[in-house]
């Protein structure tokens, strides 16, 4: 207890001593003008409403036209920017940069689009507008989407990270569907779906017809990819439905190319040169020559395919003049050299604006600071000294609780796969071959393997993604419908405001549960077995609700006809304890019976 009011005493002592420093060296001097200060106040004083309102009709305008006509956006959004900064309207100013910057990016020219994207953060950032500074590093991951994944994702999470700030639905969705696409270009094609499904639930509930249409586009792409080229004919025909009414070319120019590309894996020619017409045709509109090279690819392929040699040389000469592997490089390395640019001269301004406020109590800050650095350094010898030996001994206690949550986990993941599931699966695979059903056979045989896999993955981890634990779950529960067919069903519910690639958990936290409800609660039933597995975030908790309506806790105990039993949870429960002594947020599990039958699981996780 005196070791605890000691250091929270030295706390309070640093606090203090910090906050001394904050109010003498930051507090605002009202004998200096400074430069920003007085672009707000002419703002505030010139700025008429009506103005305003011209302004932001439009920026909104040329973003408008940003996919049917993106020539035309620039020429709106200098004409706002131009009438933006004769107003001294710093929000109509930063929202012109941005809205150029889209209307270069969709014409190709990424290094002025970086350039005016950099010039809005700028001018947002004046504005402490956090919204809008959230949409510019999208619009920036937007320009590196298709030529640095990494890149892509950084701008897009940095843009996530500042909405959790505000509430912005339309640009949550925006978010998802950004990072949906980049995990479609890494292959990751069923956690695309996944973020793609996110964002069209916001698109719905807004009545986004527009992005609706994208969406569609998208998700076609994905079915095409993983060759359910039916449910990807019937999605790209429904976007090129919606894109033709809304004049959307850009969109329709992929959808030509997707189908052009199912047509070619379909042997479908005629349909093939149909569809690469259809496109060149939009691609000209839009005067893109990286569409237009890929239908060009396109043509190539279908007339080499078909051994038309003459003509697929034609077209092969075509593409070798844009070389679009140099050139996404090339336009990677002027990105990032136009950023540092821009970033460097926006920082120089910034350096220069502060320079008399810094001069003006230089003095008085160095004085504080020596008389304050003197008494932490003295307070901070004595708490260290103190600190060390606490940290010593409860290091050691922490190492002995560490290695017993290590065996526990590895106890835990040996009882996850026993010996009587594989032979369960085996037997299930065994059935299917003697009835001469090699396609269902081979189903489980796949899905089995792939839950090898994963186990094996997550053996060699300490704690493990919430999306990596949903896609064990997904794998388990399949092989346990197929095996008992109508006699069990389950749901997989997650709340939109779930990032699956976000949140950390222990690995295999819950799956004894839900074999626990499966043989203690649905396997004594006959018919009718349902289990929802709902995950929902709260208050920086993850909540997991699991139920049953199978025979509830007290019949199972009275019925012990069953011979499996679970150790896992005896396990697991062991291994939470000894993580809650870890942790000061604590992990919680709560089980109870649901009137005369069926069970409920909570299991709280701190995220």
């Amino acid at each position: 207890m005196k070791n605890k009011v000691f250091i929270a005493a030295y706390s309070v002592t640093l606090l203090l001593a910090a906050s001394f420093i904050a109010f003498y060296s930051l507090r605002p001097e009202r004998s200096l003008n400074m430069p920003w200060e007085d672009i707000f106040r002419k703002s505030l004083i010139e700025t008429s409403l009506g103005d305003s309102i011209k302004i932001n009709k439009l920026n909104k305008s040329a973003f408008d036209l940003r996919l049917s006509d993106p020539t035309k956006t620039i020429i709106l959004a200098d004409s706002s920017l131009k009438l933006a900064i004769k107003a001294n309207y710093i929000s109509g100013i930063g929202e012109a940069y941005r809205v150029k910057g889209i209307g270069h990016s969709y014409l190709n020219d990424k290094n002025q689009a970086v350039k005016n994207y950099l010039e809005a953060v700028k001018y947002f950032k004046i504005n402490k507008d956090l919204k809008q500074q959230a949409r510019v590093y999208n619009n920036i991951g937007n320009l590196y989407r298709f030529i640095n994944y990494n890149k892509a994702l950084e701008y897009y999470k940095k843009s996530l990270k500042i909405t959790k700030n505000f509430d912005d639905e339309e640009l949550k969705a925006g978010l998802f569907f950004n990072i949906a696409s980049i995990l479609r270009l890494n292959s990751k094609f069923r956690q695309a779906l996944f973020y793609y499904n996110s964002s069209n639930k916001i698109f719905i509930a807004r009545k986004d017809t527009v992005n609706i249409i994208i969406n569609l586009l998208n998700t076609g792409i994905v079915y095409y990819q993983i060759k359910e080229y039916k449910e990807a004919e019937f999605r790209i025909n429904k976007a090129i439905e919606g894109s033709e009414k809304k004049k959307l070319f850009t969109t329709l120019i992929g959808c030509y190319t997707t189908l052009s590309k199912i047509n070619y894996e379909l042997n479908e020619y005629s349909e093939a040169k149909i569809n690469i017409k259809e496109g060149l045709k939009y691609s000209k509109i839009v005067k893109n020559k990286n569409f237009e090279h890929d239908l060009i690819h396109a043509a190539y392929l279908l007339e080499n395919k078909q051994k038309n040699y003459k003509k697929a040389l034609q077209y092969l000469i075509q593409v070798h003049k844009y070389d679009s592997l140099l050139l996404s490089k090339n336009q990677t390395d002027n990105i990032d050299k136009t950023s540092s640019y821009y970033i460097q001269q926006q920082q120089i301004q910034e350096n220069e604006l502060i320079i008399a406020q810094q001069k003006y109590r230089e003095t008085l800050y160095w004085w504080t600071l020596t008389i304050i650095f003197s008494l932490i350094l003295f307070t901070a010898l004595i708490g260290i000294s103190t600190y060390a030996l606490l940290q010593k001994k409860r290091k050691r206690k922490d190492i002995e609780i560490e290695n017993r949550v290590t065996m526990l986990e590895q106890k835990t993941l040996q009882a996850m796969v026993n010996p009587h599931f594989i032979f369960n699966v085996l037997n299930t695979i065994q059935y299917f071959i003697s009835q001469d059903d090699s396609q269902e056979a081979n189903k489980i045989l796949s899905i089995f393997a792939n839950l090898m896999r994963k186990h094996l993955e997550i053996c060699l981890k300490s704690s493990i993604t919430l999306m990596e634990e949903m896609e064990y779950l997904s794998l388990y529960l399949s092989l346990e419908k197929i095996r008992f067919s109508e006699k069990m069903k389950y749901n997989i519910t997650v709340s939109n405001n779930i990032d699956g690639e976000e949140i950390i958990l222990p690995p295999m936290l819950i799956q004894p549960f839900i074999e626990n409800a499966i043989w203690h609660g649905i396997m004594p039933k006959e018919t009718g077995g349902l289990i929802d597995i709902d995950f929902t975030c709260q208050n920086d908790e993850l909540r997991i609700r699991i139920t049953d309506n199978g025979i509830g806790i007290s019949n199972s105990i009275k019925n012990k006809t069953s011979g499996h039993i679970s150790r896992g949870l005896e396990l697991i429960e062991e291994r939470v304890s000894l993580l809650n002594k870890l942790n000061i947020k604590k992990i919680s599990i709560n089980k109870v019976q649901t009137g005369e039958s069926g069970t409920e699981v909570i299991i709280t996780i701190p995220v």
